[in-house]
């Protein structure tokens, strides 16, 4: 046969198989091979099956083919120790140890949140339900090696005031030149006082240094270093403004006026109020102008009133009215204020204020279409000292008869704030490293665990919920005594919020039993015939708590002993269940792990040890 011309074509089968049959037969012989070798791939990625892909590394470890849960457990082991030993760390050859939990009678408040569902959620995600796909993805996993880090968010506020108040003689701020004022019969003398130099923490490198251990889980310590920092205004820049200081002074009294209110800010209290400006103008002094100006806005601020009602055996007895919120605007009040004084200017200043209108206005409560209870939530805090009842208390009274509008994602944080002493709060006594300090609103949790039963019973939708670091009893369920179904909440996080998808308002009845020493949270509204519940808590294990740790403070008589109780860890779970009234089911996993703490001694002595800890993760797989 010839070889056909460039323009014939080949034919495509003959009676014997001609051209084609030496091409079927290498076809079949690789086809043969990949249906082997993928059969080799698929059993091999079978080894994989509900475990840790291959070629992942967690905080530079191989965790290839481990199981997720014995990993939670070994990383979590690891987290417990750096939250309970805390990090050491070094000013100028001095080390101490920096604690990241505080704790507050029995609220353990952590400055770092690591997240281990979530990491472990995403190590997972590279499997794939059908098991063809999921092969390749194994194998591909293998070939593409992926490091993930620990996930975590740290509260640098709080550790930069914990280091203040463990180093509290090194750092020094720097202070600018000031006025001396003084007055002589109807005219001003204006000096000026020399400022000085400083030296300062410097944060940047500290919290990149902190946060590169704590992603790998180590804690070998960290340094926190200092720079020396000149004063913003020199002499020199504040004598060239002791002139407009002057005349500021000569010009006052300058009026301030609001509706039919008025205020005047006088020489007198100018006086006090002066300060250089970097800017080459005369400025007010931060710290004591907050203080003057609190006489404007004790008088016009007020907070936002939404109508509230107040059950009592399942009737009103009790209706309060909305009303405007009122905020002066503290930057159009301070700029208006520099700009007269510092043109010597005597026109009044119109006083700008801010107006919220409420979230629920007393004409809507005409058809709230409030009818039945929805759900009810319970927890007992039998035990609780004098002033953890107290804050328990002005919690129960700040939530009772708050309306939830359709559609409003609730926040237990921003309905309970602001957290001061003149909100009806009162402090306890919270343990930070080697001090025992007040602070203001403990026990608020008993009041987050609450609301959280109260949400699911009424089969509501949990947007945001935080379990305690630590077993307590106040928070274990009544169903079964254990720990699982609680929920935290600190000021600025972890918050509690549940959303409101009904159509109609809730009502949030907060009711306090002192008697039998419980909480009972109740929901009332317009049932679309969901209903919710949760079942009781399961612990799978237990966690026995670490040896008793020592702690020398100088807070204490020297060896005089103080302790805080010991708490056994848990992991618990439990199931919450909402059903529709078409019978559709959602089910939701709660997870929880609480740490166990060690019994802590605060010991008093004349003087600290230096005792440094270390944690390295020779211990991981």
């Amino acid at each position: 046969m010839n070889p056909a011309a460039p323009d014939q074509q080949l034919p495509l089968s003959t009676s014997s198989g001609g051209f084609w049959k030496p091409f079927l037969i290498v076809s079949a012989v690789v086809v043969g091979l990949l249906f082997v070798s993928g059969s080799a791939v698929y059993v091999w990625a079978q080894q994989y099956e509900g475990r840790i892909p291959p070629g992942v590394s967690i905080a530079g470890i191989d965790v290839s083919g481990q199981d997720p849960e014995h990993i939670r457990q070994l990383l979590q082991s690891r987290i417990d120790t750096i939250l309970t030993n805390g990090i050491s760390v070094t000013v100028e050859g001095e080390t101490k140890t920096l604690m990241l939990a505080s704790l507050s009678s029995t609220d353990l408040i952590e400055d770092v949140a690591f997240d281990l569902d979530t990491l472990l959620t995403m190590v997972m995600a590279g499997h794939h339900p059908n098991p063809v796909i999921d092969s390749l993805k194994m194998l591909s996993s293998a070939v593409e090696a992926e490091e993930q880090d620990i996930i975590f968010a740290t509260e640098e506020d709080r550790i930069k005031q914990h280091l203040r108040e463990l180093f509290p003689e090194k750092e020094i701020l720097s202070q600018n030149a000031s006025f001396v004022i003084t007055h002589a019969e109807s005219d001003w003398s204006v000096e000026v006082e020399e400022g000085h130099a400083g030296r300062e923490f410097v944060w940047q490198p500290f919290f990149a240094e902190l946060e590169n251990q704590l992603a790998f889980l180590t804690t070998t310590g960290v340094s926190l270093s200092l720079i020396d920092k000149s004063p913003d205004v020199s002499r020199e820049l504040a004598t060239s403004q002791m002139d407009q200081a002057r005349s500021s002074l000569l010009a006052a009294p300058y009026p301030i006026v609001f509706e039919d209110l008025s205020w005047e800010l006088t020489a007198e209290e100018l006086m006090s109020l002066l300060s250089p400006g970097v800017d080459g103008h005369i400025t007010f002094n931060d710290e004591a102008y907050a203080q003057w100006v609190e006489k404007i806005t004790g008088v016009v601020n007020q907070n936002t009133q939404d109508a509230r009602l107040v059950i009592e055996n399942g009737r009103v007895t009790e209706f309060v009215e909305s009303h405007d919120g009122k905020t002066t605007d503290m930057e159009s009040l301070r700029s208006s204020l520099l700009s007269r004084i510092q043109s010597a200017s005597a026109d009044p200043v119109e006083l700008v204020v801010n107006i919220t209108e409420p979230t629920v206005k007393t004409e809507d409560v005409n058809d709230l279409g409030i009818d039945e209870m929805l759900g009810v939530g319970t927890s007992s805090y039998r035990g609780s000292p004098t002033n953890r009842r107290g804050n328990i208390q002005n919690g129960v009274n700040l939530l009772n008869g708050l309306l939830i509008p359709p559609g409003e994602t609730f926040s237990l944080l921003a309905a309970l704030s602001p957290f001061t002493l003149e909100n009806g709060y009162l402090p306890e006594l919270v343990i930070k490293g080697d001090k025992i300090t007040p602070e203001i609103g403990g026990g608020l949790c008993q009041i987050g665990t609450t609301t959280f039963r109260a949400t699911m019973n009424s089969g509501l939708p949990v947007v945001e919920r935080q379990n305690h670091s630590l077993v307590v009893s106040y928070y274990n369920d009544p169903s079964n005594g254990n720990p699982g179904t609680d929920a935290t909440i600190y000021e600025p996080a972890p918050d509690f919020k549940f959303t409101n998808d009904t159509e109609h308002y809730i009502l949030f009845q907060a009711e306090n039993l002192t008697d039998a020493q419980q909480l009972q949270f109740t929901f009332w509204g317009t049932s679309d015939g969901r209903t919710g519940s949760y079942s009781p808590p399961v612990v799978e294990r237990w966690i026995p708590v670490p040896e008793k740790q020592i702690v020398e403070t100088t807070d204490l008589e020297p060896g005089v002993e103080q302790c805080q109780n010991s708490h056994i860890g848990a992991d618990a779970s439990f199931t919450y269940t909402v059903t529709r009234p078409d019978a559709s089911v959602q089910e939701t996993l709660f997870t929880s792990h609480y740490r166990p703490l060690p019994e802590i001694c605060l010991v008093g002595v004349e003087e600290l040890t230096e005792t440094p800890t270390e944690v390295t993760n020779e211990t991981l797989p």
